[in-house]
């Protein structure tokens, strides 16, 4: 097995836990297990969404080898294809289970992905970290097209001003109440720092190894702070700052230790990480699915968990296989063809 194909493996267990977290961790906030010790200090969710968005620095960075033009139509055919199906299983879910058919412009602004920035809200809440991919690509670009995205100095300099950024937001929030946007800050100062640990584990590049040291112990020291000043509220899932620092820091401490000391590559993690963007997409559905039929309040069932997973890994697959994948390839042939177009030109 080459070092490539391997690498490709691993993450893709990475991937598998990290969706698994966040499938699971949805469930389990509506039955009694939310009540249990483990999620004072951990939330399965908040630790899968951290994985993901490390791992999306970790690759996205390392994607501009053809310039924007390409990036931007693999981006677009990677993921609004298997999106457009999520939004109308969104609008089923809300008509059939819920009763509350959405309106038809919050449908079409759900279709663009931006619909937070338009004034509308995600059909399905799991939406809101599309957004914070999309502004860590125009970020990502916004490099490129400077000439500063190889540099890994940049890269780690501008981290930096994130998660400093992230922590003067909080304190305007709470001292002002001023709605600053601290999660995307300390996301995007994540991804970058995805991005050095690459250049550190992938390239062995020492310089990166440095940097990504030191972003690591100012996160683990700034982090409680700005989670005690912005995330110490509980919206109605006993959200608090222990559980977002542990969350937010075991989701860090995850990835070095399993792209380093411990590279998983079991061919169901594998398969499942492959198929994980649709498996995040349709979860939500059948969780209404689920919450319409099962009265979760008084016990964790597991027979609807194990129809709820089910359903959720079947129909990812079918998504998968016949939406993403062709959705893909269409990309793939128009990167082909505007490359032919503009030699023959």
């Amino acid at each position: 097995m080459s070092e490539q194909k391997s690498r490709l493996l691993y993450l893709d267990a990475i991937r598998c836990i990290a969706a698994l977290s966040v499938v699971f961790s949805h469930f389990a906030e509506r039955t009694p297990l939310h009540e249990s010790a483990v999620f004072d200090y951990f939330t399965p969710g908040q630790f899968g969404v951290v994985v993901f968005f490390i791992l999306s620095g970790f690759v996205i960075p390392f994607s501009f080898k053809r310039g924007v033009r390409d990036f931007a139509i693999s981006r677009f055919f990677r993921l609004y294809p298997a999106y457009w199906v999520s939004v109308a299983l969104a609008v089923i879910c809300a008509v059939v289970f819920l009763d509350t058919p959405p309106d038809l412009r919050v449908v079409a602004a759900n279709l663009t992905m931006v619909q937070k920035l338009l004034g509308m809200p995600d059909l399905f809440g799991v939406y809101w970290t599309l957004l914070v991919e999309l502004a860590f690509y125009f970020l990502c670009i916004g490099l490129f097209l400077t000439g500063t995205l190889d540099s890994i100095k940049t890269r780690f300099v501008v981290s930096l001003l994130l998660l400093f950024g992230s922590l003067a937001a909080a304190i305007a929030k709470k001292t002002y109440g001023f709605p600053a946007p601290v999660g995307i800050l300390t996301f995007l100062s994540m991804m970058l720092f995805g991005s050095l640990w690459r250049d550190f584990t992938v390239v062995k590049n020492r310089h990166a190894g440095r940097y990504s040291a030191i972003w690591i112990a100012l996160f683990c020291a700034i982090f409680p702070l700005i989670a005690l000043l912005a995330y110490d509220i509980d919206q109605g899932l006993g959200e608090s700052a222990k559980n977002f620092t542990g969350s937010f820091v075991s989701g860090v401490l995850f990835f070095l230790v399993f792209t380093t000391r411990i590279k998983l590559q079991a061919r169901w993690m594998v398969y499942l990480g492959t198929i994980s963007y649709s498996i995040y997409l349709v979860h939500p559905f059948f969780l209404g699915w689920i919450i319409s039929n099962t009265s979760m309040a008084t016990e964790f069932n597991v027979p609807a968990f194990l129809v709820y997973i089910g359903a959720v890994v079947g129909s990812a697959s079918l998504i998968y296989f016949f939406v993403e994948k062709p959705g893909m390839a269409i990309g793939r042939k128009l990167k082909v063809g505007m490359v032919t177009t503009s030699s023959a030109a």
